[in-house]
């Protein structure tokens, strides 16, 4: 059976960077910048009183209100929502268009603040929410051109600002799209073991993350963790040399993927060591016929490149469950402890699987 390679993943869209919080940044600037607008508009209408400075000022202050509303609930409810990402988009741009309503000409300073939407729903979420917030930029503009006295009179302006936001968008929409291409690309190459091309270390250590997470939140079932060493491997090294070795370990690997299941992870984590994440098993049994499945294909690999070889596996397993302690569901102890097992395989001769205990998850 075929392998579902999971290189490292980022916040879904997310194209600028895959280790921030795209939503609590975005609202955190949204309160920022909303703050800093309502205090110069506010001192202006403190200096210099009149209907248009006392509503760009009102409008503001609802908007930064808006703003610390947002940023509280994002902070409370951290699970991404593509609903409230809407609102949100929709929200800004909406505000904005009634800020401008509100203060006509003496409001136009905060043009600059449509591209800055364009931008920020662009970067931090991709072409779909890009779309979002031109069109609602574009709807309130075309609101302003036929509701608001100024932009009556100024209608081609109206219309140089639309194509402005149009053109900004169709052109961030291509960059956004090299960008991601890019950042995938780099994704891949850094979450890939050269050799054999399965995840490496790190992106395995991104999956275990993912897993644990679905696991503790109800989202999935078990998971299994299998640490495997080949018996046998330094033996061709030392026979017939490390490339025949290095062909022996991509062999494997191209076989162990054929093997698992799709929704199964298989890594290199270097030398002789392999892992693979076996997702939604019922129980040790199933954990077994993982095991059992990885045996066999060592005992079909005889020979390769018409030299004979003799390779075994010492698995060590480690089954996540939904009842495993906390403190337990850290990488670092889950790797210690598929570790300590895969020695006392070891230890009780070739070809052989022993389960974690739960002295193993234990510090030395």
């Amino acid at each position: 059976m075929g392998h579902s390679h999971d290189p490292v993943q980022r916040p879904r869209g997310y194209v600028w960077s895959p280790h921030r919080d795209p939503e609590r940044e975005q609202a955190t600037l949204r309160v920022a910048l909303g703050g800093l607008a309502a205090v110069a508009y506010g001192a202006f209408a403190w200096f210099d009183p009149s209907p248009a400075a006392t509503a760009c000022f009102r409008v503001l202050a609802f908007y930064l209100v808006y703003g610390v509303a947002s940023r509280v609930i994002i902070g409370g409810m951290p699970r991404h929502s593509d609903v409230r990402l809407a609102i949100t988009t929709i929200a800004d741009q909406a505000l904005l268009a009634l800020i401008l309503a509100a203060g006509g000409p003496l409001a136009l300073p905060m043009l600059w603040a449509i591209f800055l939407f364009l931008i920020g729903a662009g970067g931090r979420y991709g072409k779909r929410t890009l779309a979002l917030s031109c069109v609602t930029a574009l709807a309130g503009i075309v609101a302003l051109s036929m509701l608001q006295p100024w932009w009556r009179l100024n209608r081609p302006a109206a219309l140089g600002i639309g194509l402005s936001v149009l053109a900004a968008s169709v052109y961030l929409s291509v960059l956004i799209g090299r960008l991601g291409s890019a950042n995938r690309d780099l994704a891949l190459r850094a979450g890939t073991d050269p050799l054999t091309g399965l995840s490496n270390r790190y992106a395995l250590e991104q999956t275990i993350g993912r897993a644990v997470t679905a696991i503790s939140t109800g989202q999935e079932g078990a998971t299994a963790l299998l640490l495997i060493d080949l018996d046998g491997f330094k033996e061709v090294n030392d026979t017939y040399g490390h490339e025949v070795g290095d062909v022996v370990l991509r062999t494997f690997a191209d076989s162990l993927l054929r093997r698992v299941r799709t929704t199964d992870t298989v890594a290199r984590l270097g030398g002789d060591e392999f892992v693979v994440l076996a997702r939604h098993v019922t129980g040790s049994h199933a954990v077994h016929t993982v095991a059992n499945g990885i045996h066999a294909v060592l005992a079909e690999m005889t020979s390769v490149q018409d030299r004979v070889v003799n390779v075994s596996a010492s698995i060590g397993a480690c089954l996540i469950s939904p009842d495993l302690k906390p403190i337990y569901t850290d990488i670092a102890v889950l790797m210690r402890a598929a570790d300590r097992a895969m020695y006392r395989a070891k230890a009780l001769g070739k070809g052989r699987t022993v389960f974690a205990e739960g002295a193993d998850f234990e510090p030395s």
